[in-house]
């Protein structure tokens, strides 16, 4: 399995994204709140990636502990 790599750029889109959400990293998947983070992220990044890729590079970004901490 590849792993797909973001630039600087598109990390920071990710995270901005994900702090406009209201759920938690492992409560976004299926929700509408990630389709709309999936549907603006690959439209502000340019990215040809599918919601799984972006959902493991949201999970990638809070294992850096880049994302904002949410109460469940």
């Amino acid at each position: 399995m590849s792993r797909i790599q973001l630039s600087d750029a598109e990390k920071q889109i990710l995270v901005e994204l994900y702090g406009q959400t209201r759920k938690t990293v492992d409560d976004l998947p299926y929700t509408e709140e990630f389709e709309t983070l999936y549907t603006n992220f690959i439209a502000r990044s340019g990215r040809a990636m599918t919601r799984h890729d972006v959902w493991r590079a949201l999970a990638s970004q809070r294992k850096a502990s880049r994302l904002v901490r949410k109460e469940r």
